[in-house]
């Protein structure tokens, strides 16, 4: 019979072996996550919002609408921790009544801007993926991918 003080670890050393020996699913802990993998947001979270009016405000740079667009609706987000905090999102968008123009420059508050009426309306639905880079305090818009609803 092997001697006392060697039970304890050889006992440890095969638990060891046991749990080296489970599936990496059956080791994980509810709620841990892989990293580097997408997790769901709110989409009330503050840097949610951030990220959607840097969106919103890069899209409109590039919009060749002569007229502003803002976020009606968020209607999903992911985020990824990458070399920053890339986010997905899905929003929901509508043409305001403000108009593009050279003294406003990129500065105007869309949220004050009313959503145009009637059949002028243009509504779009909108995947991006942005890139926030919190540190250099940057975002850069990778994708956008829009249809009109």
């Amino acid at each position: 019979m092997a001697r006392p003080s060697l039970l304890l670890p050889l006992g440890l050393a095969l638990l060891a072996l046991y749990l080296l020996a489970l599936p990496r699913d059956a080791r994980a802990r509810p709620g841990d996550r892989e990293v580097g993998e997408r997790q769901d947001l709110s989409p009330n979270d503050p840097q949610v919002r951030k990220a959607t009016q840097a969106a919103m405000a890069t899209y409109n740079m590039g919009s060749n609408s002569i007229y502003y667009f803002r976020d009606t609706t968020i209607l999903r987000a992911q985020s990824q921790l990458v070399a920053g905090i890339k986010y997905y999102l899905t929003v929901e968008m509508g043409g305001t009544a403000c108009r593009k123009n050279a003294v406003a420059g990129d500065h105007i508050d869309l949220t004050t801007c009313p959503l145009a009426g009637g059949v002028q309306q243009e509504k779009l639905r909108c995947d991006f993926e942005i890139l926030m880079v919190p540190w250099q305090n940057s975002s850069q818009l990778l994708k956008h991918d829009c249809v009109t609803l």
